[in-house]
């Protein structure tokens, strides 16, 4: 039989301050409430994603852009057309490079378009984001919330206890509702609370 170690003083004070500490850290420390807003539901929700598709439509890249697709529709279904009626291999040659040449010249033509739309579009969510913040702000501080962030691929799990997106929704789909400029020019209007 081998005699016990004898536990000294101050190892036994290092054992007690340290369940203390960690009694203390978990009953008494304020851990951060972190909350989530699904962003993409408050756009559609408050009506901006609605307010985009008919602003884009007035756009001059919108109309001049169907006008192109309209022109390339008319152009293949003809090319098509003749490309079924010809006997030849030759012809068949012929109207088949025309049909690439067609797809590759709505391409180029298309990209500046696309590249506009998208322009506006980046334009039109900063400007709902950043209208969008005081809300965010809002919610968060009378909710008790210190950490605030945007559902997606990276929140694993939530639950409903922390989902903002309701009550920002709310709060916001009044001021949404007004007529104004879906892109600020000074990006900095933002909201006042009452």
């Amino acid at each position: 039989m081998s005699e016990g170690r004898k536990i000294s003083w101050y190892e036994m004070m290092y054992v007690v301050v340290l369940v203390g500490l960690l009694g203390w850290s978990v009953f008494f420390m304020n851990p951060h409430k972190v909350a989530v807003v699904d962003m993409d539901r408050v756009f559609k929700d408050v009506g901006v994603l609605q307010k985009i598709d008919k602003e884009r439509q007035k756009k001059d890249f919108y109309v001049k852009g169907n006008s192109l697709l309209q022109a390339h529709k008319f152009r293949l279904k003809t090319l098509q057309e003749k490309l079924e009626a010809t006997k030849t291999e030759t012809e068949k040659d012929k109207i088949g490079s025309q049909i690439r040449q067609a797809n590759e010249r709505i391409q180029q033509d298309i990209q500046p378009i696309q590249a506009a739309m998208q322009q506006f579009e980046a334009g039109a969510v900063t400007t709902f984001r950043q209208r969008l913040q005081p809300f965010i702000n809002q919610i968060a501080q009378k909710r008790g919330v210190d950490v605030v962030i945007y559902k997606g691929p990276n929140v694993l799990f939530y639950g409903n206890k922390a989902d903002l997106t309701a009550d920002v929704t709310k709060a916001a789909k009044e001021f949404f509702a007004k007529d104004m400029p879906l892109i600020d020019p000074a990006l900095g209007a933002v909201p006042s609370l009452r």
